[in-house]
């Protein structure tokens, strides 16, 4: 019988930094989309410390290099967050812990750009 893995999620220091900017704005402003937001990411962290597969599979040959030259990712994941943001992890691990790093979130604008999609 085998030991149940533990399923930790982390944050990249691009990510910690949104995070930190997010408060901010929310302090300063009050604005409700970005409290919208960021108790979206903090339901979907959540989600993922329960299953981590939770989230959209990127396809290997859709991974902008981006991720791959600064993380060394050879997998990715997206999360719909509101008003079409996108949050994107990666998920790593050993014998003993599945790890989900939460690597950025975006709005689509970005999302696009950096994945290459073009308008229509």
């Amino acid at each position: 019988m085998g030991t149940k893995k533990q399923i930790k999620v982390k944050y990249s220091p691009l990510f910690k930094e949104q995070i930190e900017e997010l408060q901010k704005i929310i302090k300063e402003k009050d604005s409700k989309f970005h409290r919208q937001l960021l108790t979206a990411i903090e339901r979907e962290k959540g989600d993922l410390s329960t299953n981590p597969h939770h989230g959209i599979q990127i396809k290997k040959n859709q991974i902008p290099k981006k991720y791959i030259t600064e993380y060394g990712v050879i997998n990715l994941w997206k999360i719909n967050l509101p008003d079409f943001w996108r949050r994107v992890y990666t998920i790593t691990g050993n014998e003993i812990e599945i790890i989900s790093i939460l690597l950025d979130f975006m709005g689509h604008k970005k999302y696009n750009k950096i994945f290459g999609y073009k308008k229509r």
